[in-house]
């Protein structure tokens, strides 16, 4: 429950709009309809009914499940922001109806209004964004393709990188496998560009932070490989098995300008707890 003092005589409706002067009047009115609103512990039904001076009003939070498996971070009229768990696919495979974060968002909030705009891995954990709106989505469709969101993950790799940070860029392809490799030739390939820096070492793992250039299918898991340190329990480019039994790379913050409003926005996931079996992780996103 949140409380806020009013100031001087108004209707209800006027007193919520000093409040939230930047929500709208359909959702200032919804507010009253779905009656979350109470003024000295007293629902309020009538958007104007006249209010007092030095009046507590009240809005009464609304307390929703989570969908299986899915933490919601945030959503509003436009964006949808979670943090997607391990070994869940982001939609669903062409003609398998295999579970999927697209498929069970749209049916926990029963509408097909929730689209994808970007994608991170199955194996990968993390933060990832779906659009609820046709102009959001045209508008974040643009600035994935300008590169004008921050990405970076976390990731265990096997070995001793030796650079402290750095930058990995080549031209990547994917065959009928599904597989992805680097070429010299930049008119076979897409640029990729991913820029590391090393949080710490231990005896057999390095711990890297990557902030991703550009957003290419398999870019870390594939520039890690090409450096000799693929990412730990990574089975399509690397023999190795993770001694945690998943891949070790986490979508651990995405930051925007929000498309609609152009508010700076700022979302993290926290470490996956199985990453702490192999060691503590202090990880910034400074």
């Amino acid at each position: 429950m949140k409380n806020h003092k009013t100031f001087e005589n108004s209707t209800i409706f006027e007193a919520l709009k000093k409040i939230f002067p930047d929500s709208s009047n359909t959702t200032l009115r919804n507010l009253i309809k779905k009656r979350r609103v109470y003024v000295d512990n007293v629902l309020i039904e009538n958007a104007k009914e006249i209010i007092e001076k030095n009046k507590t009003i009240s809005i009464c939070e609304i307390i929703k499940k989570s969908p299986s498996g899915i933490k919601i971070i945030y959503e509003d009229n436009d964006i949808l922001v979670i943090n997607k768990p391990e070994s869940l696919l982001c939609v669903p495979l062409d003609e398998v109806k295999t579970e999927n974060a697209l498929s069970i968002l749209r049916k926990f909030y029963s509408t097909k209004n929730i689209f994808v705009v970007h994608r991170i891995d199955k194996k990968t954990s993390g933060v990832m964004m779906f659009a609820k709106n046709q102009r959001a989505v045209d508008k974040l469709n643009v600035m994935f393709k300008n590169h004008e969101l921050k990405r970076s993950y976390l990731a265990i790799v096997e070995g001793n990188l030796k650079e402290n940070e750095g930058a990995w860029k080549s031209y990547l392809v994917e065959n009928k496998e599904y597989n992805v490799r680097s070429v010299e030739n930049e008119e076979e390939g897409k640029i990729a560009i991913t820029h590391f820096s090393v949080i710490r070492r231990s005896k057999n793992f390095t711990y890297l932070k990557l902030n991703l250039e550009t957003g290419r299918k398999h870019q870390i898991r594939v520039h890690c490989k090409d450096a000799g340190h693929p990412i730990l329990g990574d089975k399509r480019y690397s023999p190795l098995a993770s001694p945690i039994s998943r891949m070790c790379l986490h979508s651990s913050l995405l930051e925007f300008l929000h498309p609609i409003t152009e508010k700076k926005m700022s979302f993290s996931a926290p470490v996956p707890q199985s990453f702490k079996k192999l060691g503590v992780i202090k990880f910034s996103n400074d």
